[in-house]
């Protein structure tokens, strides 16, 4: 089993294959045809907007972020910004207000992941903080997560605590915790992962949309391979290096 998880989280096919996957599910919604206009109105120039063809090049863009910083290749983090700056902004046509306080955190999250990652040892975690000093920097990266997503989706959602609200709250929390352990090149990170594309898989098991079960369900899958890839030896997480 760990030599079938390697394989998938080292794999260019299992890359092709997830890219694959997410656009189809994206073209398969509908959205690609879709423009700006249909959400705001900033002149006859919004009906020239490909958002739906925008939206369906950055959920590329975010599986292979995803995949890259798997394999503890910086480039995983220059894609994540990317994608960070698209879908900030299509998150705030699409209603989320609290994305103009949330995004940019994510952004600056990211600029610092990969000054970091440029200066630590290339396709090698670092070693956790360990004992009651390390216990109490990892609960305050949690901790202090939640805290700023609860904040600034309640200033987001002006004050209304809605089921949204709150989705997007434990949502937000879980990403932003593992963004920071990720900018700090640490392999718990892919814990909080796994229990966000948990909680999105359950989300839309919910809400009857099967094709993005199968979306998240290779996000779970992935979760665990990269986990499993971060934490064996130097060694053999350097032969996973792909850029």
């Amino acid at each position: 089993m760990d030599k079938a998880l390697i394989f998938f989280a080292k794999s260019r096919y299992a890359d092709l294959f997830g890219v694959a996957l997410v656009v189809a599910i994206a073209i398969g919604s509908g959205y690609l045809s879709t423009n700006l206009a249909k959400y705001v109105d900033w002149g006859p120039w919004t009906s020239i907007i490909p958002l739906g063809l925008i939206s369906v090049i950055n959920v590329g863009i975010s599986m292979m972020s995803t995949r890259l910083t798997g394999r503890l290749s910086n480039v995983g983090n220059v894609l994540g910004i990317i994608n960070t700056a698209l879908s900030g902004t299509i998150d705030y046509i699409l209603g989320n207000k609290a994305a103009i306080i949330t995004y940019p955190v994510t952004f600056i999250v990211y600029t610092f992941a990969i000054r970091k990652w440029q200066n630590s040892e290339r396709g090698k975690a670092i070693e956790p903080p360990t004992g009651a000093k390390g216990r109490a920097i990892i609960a305050g990266i949690v901790v202090g997560s939640f805290a700023f997503s609860l904040i600034a989706n309640y200033i987001g959602y002006g004050g209304k605590t809605t089921f949204l609200f709150w989705i997007t709250t434990v949502v937000f929390g879980l990403s932003l915790s593992a963004n920071i352990l990720n900018a700090l090149k640490l392999s718990m990170q892919w814990q909080f992962w796994l229990f966000y594309n948990l909680v999105q898989c359950v989300k839309a098991l919910t809400q009857g949309n099967f094709a993005n079960v199968g979306k998240y369900v290779f996000y779970i899958i992935n979760s665990v391979a990269a986990l499993l890839l971060w934490t064996r030896s130097g060694t053999a997480a350097k032969e996973a290096v792909v850029a």
